[in-house]
This record gives structure tokens, sequence and C-alpha cells, in this order.
């Protein structure tokens, strides 16, 4: 195929997965098609003509077959983009907004196909249209329903000479009757957490059918990624059961509702990977998920989000789809060495474990010099200080006073191991906590504070526990009522005090609904409070952010969309709206799915101020502001004084006095290809290092102020 000015397609297109976007449907007659090249993430603005004006409803087909949408002349047709095969035309097809959100499939062979077109389950509009060849209309399936009450809904394959889609419904077709059955599938115990906001994909490869399952949290374009599955369906029983691995050397390439397999050396990419390609609200990002350690990077493949009208789709050759390993994928860096530490190095100060490494001149120091040294080092050098010898072992090294800073604790398998990041230091330890290590239960971080983790498990995601993973100390709350839902958590004290209060906020998305819930030690359940300001105008509405809540001078701070603040009083269980702070971005309509304005925000402590943080992209610096308490007004700053922050949005934190060379600076929860340098923006330079994209982060992760302190 060549593109209107009789030039060839790029170079390696056909050859290897593209992604490629129409940049322009509708009326547009001079619109263009951009298509990126993985290795490099190149753009190349191409003109098909077969494509100007159409509206691309997705890769519906052979990893190459597009389905084609006219808006002006009801024109609807097939077309490979990468061979020069001629257009397959359909029914015509008259056009609804539906359309544009709807699920294509294609069963069968390029000259004895059936097309089916299935609505979202939340679309206004319910349908199921299927063509045939040979036929001069499309045909609704709805509408021949018995009731048995079958839909099409989500990613749509092709597998054995049938259409698979959803959670699992099949449709066959033998001797030109269509015939669709909803299979009754199972799932294992721990992947009951897997619902929702959650994106599925299914997948062929090798014959065999997976489910991609990826749990975010918030909205769609502006929300983050916590947690992924991947699932193949055991045909003998229906039941998906997850696997660990998808092969190191195949990946999965998924966007809109389509999922294919290929060949990760034959696509240049890093095997035992999922390829995403997802709409954020600061443009168009392609994630990468790896199954090796459970992390998660993204780049930018376009500068702007997409419409439903003009999303980004896979083309994959058919060969490299099939292909068995061939050649070397590529790999992903080397880690960085990892110091494991064990439960008991935190409570005991053995004396002679190294006494091969002892040299005279040190052990011979004078007993006050030594406690000069020990009184300047860090948490961990604390810790192996008196393994070094018996004399060293004599100096009164009280752990507890260590300068401690926050590190990153996340997990990646249930083995119990959690690693742990010192973002300062740009080293890796790793802590074995036994209440991490089951085989059935996979734990999710959702806040921390004081050095205590705030955890969700269960089939429900339903039980919420507390624990320090330095001392292994667990608070059990009561069992929630409901699956985990909560934008925010936190509490106020120890939770092992009696007088703490665990908190936890949600809102519904224009912000007129708010529910809280609290939970005290010794109590039986959690205590619901609602606020319902829809028919009270005298109550601005509240859209909570994704971010945790502070709990400063007696109340539960919580950071709003906009930039204000809302209160929750502990004490009479009271909510308010301030007036004061104004938002800080009072204009921005948080109530439509819309991209342009939306923020990713955070609310940090920072010695007895209130800072809030907001970002989009690389193109624009973090916004940081203090809160002027006076004035009860935000004041945006250009630095924070030599301090540092750490921020995310499971828990945020900040440090007074990170050390020489780490002040004024933002850190993310990500880090390096190679695990040796933490992510962070430097306020003084206003640049980001290493850099903005491509950096790794931890699926299951948070920032976590190591405590030593046991529970008494």
């Amino acid at each position: 195929m060549e593109n209107g000015n009789n030039l060839p397609l790029p170079s390696g297109f056909g050859t290897r997965p593209w992604l490629i976007q129409q940049t322009c449907g509708g009326s547009c007659k001079d619109a263009q098609t951009t298509l990126v090249d993985m290795p490099d993430r190149s753009l190349h603005a191409v003109t098909i003509p077969e494509m100007q004006g159409k509206i691309c409803l997705g890769c519906v087909y052979d990893g190459t077959w597009l389905l084609l949408l006219d808006e002006a002349t009801h024109d609807c047709f097939l077309l490979n983009v990468v061979s020069r095969r001629p257009k397959i035309s359909l029914p015509p097809l008259c056009p609804t907004k539906e359309y544009k959100g709807a699920t294509c499939g294609v069963v069968g062979s390029p000259a004895n196909f059936t097309v089916v077109i299935a609505s979202d389950r939340e679309a206004e509009q319910m349908f199921l249209l299927c063509s045939r060849p040979g036929d001069e209309e499309w045909t609704d399936l709805t509408a021949e329903d018995d009731g048995c009450g079958v839909r099409f809904s989500g990613s749509i394959v092709s597998h054995a000479g049938k259409l698979y889609a959803g959670e699992l419904v099949v449709m066959d077709v033998d001797d030109g009757e269509i015939r669709s059955q909803d299979l009754s599938t199972d799932t294992e115990d721990h992947d009951r957490a897997m619902f929702g906001p959650t994106v599925r994909y299914l997948v062929v490869s090798h014959g065999d059918l997976f489910d991609v399952l990826i749990k975010y949290r918030g909205r769609p374009y502006d929300g983050s990624f916590i947690m992924m599955a991947v699932r193949r369906l055991d045909l003998s029983d229906l039941v998906w059961r997850r696997v660990e691995s998808i092969g190191s050397d195949r990946v999965f390439l998924l966007s809109g509702d389509y999922g294919f397999s290929c060949s990760a050396a034959s696509a240049q990419l890093q095997g035992n990977c999922v390829y995403l390609v997802w709409s954020s609200c600061d443009c168009e990002r392609l994630y990468r998920f790896c199954l090796d350690d459970m992390t998660k990077s993204f780049h930018q493949i376009l500068p702007k989000p997409t419409a439903p009208s003009c999303r980004t789709y896979w083309v994959v050759p058919n060969d490299i789809q099939a292909s068995e390993f061939k050649g070397q994928a590529l790999l992903s860096g080397p880690t960085s060495s990892e110091v494991t530490l064990l439960p008991n190095d935190f409570n005991n100060h053995p004396e002679e474990q190294q006494k091969s490494i002892s040299l005279p001149p040190w052990q011979d120091l004078r007993l006050e010099l030594l406690e000069l040294i020990a009184s300047n080092l860090s948490l961990v050098d604390r810790i192996r200080f008196p393994a070094i010898c018996k004399p060293w072992s004599m100096v009164t090294n009280p752990i507890e006073q260590a300068h401690v800073w926050p590190w990153l604790m996340h997990i990646s398998k249930q083995d119990g191991k959690c690693k742990m990041l010192d973002p300062l230091r740009g080293e890796q330890y790793v802590l074995q906590v036994e209440a991490f290590k089951t085989e059935i239960d996979h734990h999710v971080f959702r806040s921390s504070k004081d050095g205590w983790v705030v955890a969700s498990a269960g089939p429900s995601d339903d039980e919420i526990f507390i624990i320090n993973p330095f001392t292994q100390d667990i608070v059990e709350t009561s069992l929630h009522v409901e699956f985990y839902r909560f934008r925010g958590i936190t509490f106020s004290s120890a939770p092992s005090s009696p007088d703490s209060v665990v908190f936890g906020i949600t809102s519904s998305t224009n912000g007129k609904y708010v529910s809280v819930e609290t939970w005290r030690p010794g109590e039986d359940s959690w205590s619901e409070f609602e606020f319902d300001f829809v028919y009270e105008e005298a109550h601005p509405p509240f859209p909570v952010a994704y971010t945790n809540p502070i709990y400063y001078r007696g109340e539960f701070y919580c950071l709003g969309r906009k930039g204000n603040l809302a209160v929750f009083n502990p004490s009479d269980n009271t909510w308010r709206v301030l007036d004061k702070p104004e938002p800080v971005y009072g204009e921005l309509q948080v109530f439509e799915d819309d991209h342009e304005g939306a923020k990713f925000c955070y609310l940090v402590e920072l010695g007895e101020d209130l800072v809030s943080v907001f970002m989009r992209n690389a193109d624009e610096p973090p916004r940081v502001f203090k809160l002027d308490k006076m004035n009860m007004a935000w004041a945006q700053v250009e630095d924070i004084g030599g301090a540092a922050l750490f921020v995310d949005y499971r828990a945020s934190f900040g440090l007074l006095s990170p050390g020489a060379g780490n002040g004024n600076r933002i850190y993310f929860p990500r880090y390096s290809e190679d695990g040796k340098h933490a992510a962070f923006y430097d306020m003084e330079t206003k640049a980001y290092h290493p850099t903005f994209y491509g950096v790794k982060e931890p699926m299951n992760c948070v920032w976590v102020v190591p405590n030593l302190q046991e529970d008494a």
C-alpha cells in the first residue's frame, strides 16, 4: 500500500508491530494517519486514501484488518493496512455516538467471515449487530434475543473458529446460523479482588485463551494502575487460572478493546511484558507492565490524548503472532544489589559475627569517638555497626534515634519478601514479612504513617489491617462491609493506641455525595457517615482527590480535585468544606470525562505546614503551594527551603532536612531501569531525574518511614 503522494510507507511497516491512529475523522478529507514505530517510538505522518475522512472502529481481525466507517456516506468496510488486498465492503452503517465506543470482532476468513459490532455494557443504546457475506443490511441480534440476556461486552477475540468476549460469551457460526452462549467460568479465590475499576482484554497466544485484568484507581484518564493479573482459561473445567509468566519470548499488545500476542524478538520489545496504549490526562501513553518484577513504566507516544473516534490501535502482522521464539528478546536492565534485612536485625545486637574482618586500628578507637561516629550513621548502618567487632557492640547506639526518611516499600510476589528502596542512598534492602507470605490473599498497600502500613486483602478486598513491617506488629480492623472503595485512608495516631481513629473517605465524581468511614480499636464494625449535598445549594460539591488525607491539628484534612480543602472532625463526626483556601483550579471541569486541565495532586505535611502539589506531564513542572495559615490561602513557592517531598497518592511525606544534595527535591515512587536511582524533580534546576518517562514504578508499593519501636 502506498500513501497519497505515491511514497512508500515507512521502512519496517508490516514486519513488526506498529501503532496506527487516524488523526481526524468525520468530514475531514485531508486527514492524515499517524504511524508509531515501537523500537524508537518515532512518529510518521502518512496519507492512506482509503482511511481519509473515516472513523476507525478498531483492528478487528488478524492484527492487520481495520473496521472503518464513513460518517458522511455511512460506508462501512474492512481494510488490510499491511497488504494491498482490496477492501471488503460491508452493509451501510448509520453512525451514532455509541458506535465510537463499540467493540468489534471478525470470525472466519476474509472470504467467509462474520462481523460483529457490540455496544458497551454501559451504553444508552444496546445493540449486537452482525453481518455476513452478501448481507445488504446489519442484523441486530438483540431484537432476536430470546430472553437469555446474552450480550457481548468488552474485548472480543476470534479463537478456534468462534468469537469470545467478556466473562465469557462465545458466539459460533454454523451453516449461516449464529448461536451465542454465556459460559459459566469460574476464577481462583485470589483473583476475586480484581473488581471495581478494571479493564480487561482477551488475548489468544499459541492456541490458549488468556485474560488480562488491569485494575486502576481513580478515573481512567487521571488515575493510576494499581494491580494486574494474567490468567489462562482451563478449558477442562472453565476456570481462569493465574499465570506468573507469558513467556520470555512473548509480549501482549493491548489497545482499545483489542489484544494480540507476538514474538518479543520480532517486536523488538522486552519479553514477558504486557504493553498497553492508554489515554491519560496529559498525553497518549504506552504502558509496559513487566511480569518479572511486577513494575510498570510509560512513555509518551502521542503528545495529546485521543478521543473515542480516533483511538490508537496495534497493527500486528500475523506471521509474528504465531511465530515461535527466534533470536533474542530485549532484556531488562540489571537490578541493583540488595541487602537482606532479617526481622531480628532490628532487635538484636550480635557481638562477634564478623571477627574475621576486624582490624586492630578500628577496634582500638576510643569509646567517645565511636559514639560520635554512631550518632551520625543512617538506620541501616546503625543496625550493622554493633556486628563489626566486640568493642563496637558496647557503644551506646539507640537505633530509634537514627535519622530516618521515607523508603519505598514494594512487593511483587506473595512470598513475603518486601523490597525497600532508600531513595537518598540508592540502595535496596529485602525484609521478610511473614504476614505477606500467603498462597491465597493478594495484599494491596493502601497508605502508611509513622512506620505503619495500611493494607487490604481477602477475596473481596474487604479485610483491612495495619502492619508495622519492621517489627511485624499487626492491628486488624473489623471486616469491611464492602470492597475497598476509599479514595484515601489514614489514621490519627499509632493504630495500637486506644484513642487511634482510622479514617477512610470517598465521594461521587461530581462531589455532591461524600462518604466517610471510621474505625477505632475495639469496635466491631466501621462507622459510616454520609453527606449528601444534591439538594443543598449552600454546601458546595467537593470531589475528593485520589490522595491521602492528613491528620492535622486534631482533624482530617482532605484535598479536593480542584485544590480546595475539606475537613472531618472525628470528635463530633462533622464534615465541612472550607471557604478558604480558594481552589487552585477553580475553573477545572472535573465532572466531565475530559482530559483538559486534569491534574495529579497530593497533600503533604511538611513540619508544621500543609503543602499541596499538582502535576500533569513532563512539559509542565510540578506546582507546589504552601498553606498560609494566617490568611488561609495557598501561596505558590519556587523552593521548599531545602526540604524534600516524597509524593504518591497512597501516602506522601515531607522531610525538612534530607541532607546535603537532596534538598528542594520532589521524589516519586519510581526509579531507573537498573534500580539504582530514585526518580525526582529538582526544583532548583527545574528538571526531572533521571527522566520523566521510562522510569519503573512497582505496581504494589508505598512510601514508609522506618519505625523500629515495638508495640508495647
